[in-house]
């Protein structure tokens, strides 16, 4: 009793303490406010609609549901005073929901309060959160995403009825409100059919609601629309930033990578050449890893990675860019891999290797935090 005691008690003080991070890094969003450029966007449009013509906007150009954008561009238009400070303490609200998931809820991943900090540390302050995501509404997405992800290793074990009703319904609110948290409905599926029981099916199904309508959204749209705008347009420039955004940078960070980058000074062929096939061995490691490791929970890790960095390179609005917000699920899920490598490893020397590459990627995360990154105007009001 006193162990279960003391741990609770350490919870509480991390879960203070990554909201006092939240707050350090960017003090002036959540005293004075700021609207994001696309979100004064949904917040014009709610001033001009109504409520349920708000609820069910969806953006030409995006062509998916953002339930939760639209709710908080409508709720801000009831504080005419300070809207802009709305919009960023309902962005902050997803972000310490999330880490009081992290941390008080029962998982099979983050079974530990090592675990759980570490998780916590690439939610919050990891490389690849970039300034560009950071207390808006709109790109709450990528947080949905992670509150996603890490849903999936939930321990149903003594889950009561109104927790599993509860769960259920935060996938389906979770995957209108973010079209990353919509594709888990695959990891959902799979997870089903490797064991096949009333629990996983009825929780892919929930799942599977907010993916069809977002696929019924993006075919109404793509065949109506006058608004032609390609989202699969694709060049080597996009394996090059796939590479780096997704496997180099969450480790490295983008100062310490550019750096290296600088020293080679590669040859434009050669470093498309060079990518492609990192690109080609990582993801035959993925299935080598899948195959040789035969661990269920690593397995899920895995492909729910391949499959987001496949949705991030065909999904990307730019030609040569796979960075920034598309990059940021990707990079958390990255990170991930490490710590159930550290779990399931029996080698000293290969968990050391795990643990070091966790604690370098943490500490540039750190750094660049709130100083040594080249996006902090995004941090301010």
């Amino acid at each position: 009793m006193k162990s279960i005691f003391k741990e609770k008690n350490i919870l509480i003080s991390l879960y203070f303490l990554f909201i006092l991070l939240i707050f350090y890094r960017s003090p002036c969003l959540l005293l004075k406010g700021r609207f994001h450029a696309e979100e004064k966007f949904y917040y014009e449009f709610a001033l001009n609609n109504t409520f349920l013509e708000t609820i069910f906007f969806v953006q030409e150009t995006s062509k998916y549901f953002e339930l939760f954008t639209n709710i908080s561009a409508k709720l801000a238009t009831f504080y005419t005073i300070a809207p802009f400070l709305v919009t960023v303490y309902l962005a902050f609200f997803i972000k310490i929901f999330l880490l009081y998931y992290i941390f008080f809820s029962k998982s099979l991943l983050l079974n530990k309060i090592s675990y759980k900090l570490i998780f916590a540390s690439f939610a919050i302050y990891s490389t690849p959160i970039t300034p560009e995501v950071w207390l808006n509404t709109l790109h709450s997405k990528t947080f949905f995403g992670i509150y996603s992800f890490i849903l999936v290793f939930q321990n149903f074990k003594n889950f009561t009825k109104i927790k599993l009703y509860l769960y259920r319904i935060s996938l389906v609110i979770n995957g209108l409100s973010s079209i990353y948290s919509s594709i888990f409905s695959v990891i959902y599926f799979i997870i089903f059919i490797t064991k096949r029981n009333s629990l996983n099916f009825y929780n892919f199904i929930y799942s599977l609601i907010p993916l069809v309508i977002n696929a019924f959204i993006f075919l109404n749209f793509f065949l109506q629309s006058e608004i032609k705008i390609n989202r699969f347009l694709f060049n080597y420039e996009k394996i090059e930033s796939a590479l780096y955004n997704i496997i180099i940078r969450p480790i490295l960070g983008g100062n310490l990578s550019k750096l290296l980058y600088n020293l080679i000074n590669l040859n434009k062929t050669f470093l498309y050449a060079f990518s492609l096939i990192a690109i080609i061995l990582f993801l035959a490691l993925i299935l080598f890893f899948i195959y040789k490791k035969k661990d269920r929970i690593l397995n899920i890790i895995l492909i729910s990675l391949l499959l987001n960095i496949i949705f991030a390179i065909s999904g990307s609005l730019y030609p040569d860019f796979v960075g920034g917000r598309y990059a940021v699920l990707s990079g958390v899920i990255f990170l991930t891999i490490f710590i159930r490598l550290i779990q399931i490893e029996t080698k000293k020397y290969l968990i050391n290797l795990y643990s070091s590459i966790i604690l370098i990627s943490l500490i540039i995360g750190l750094l660049e935090f709130k100083y040594l990154n080249s996006w902090l105007h995004l941090l301010k009001c």
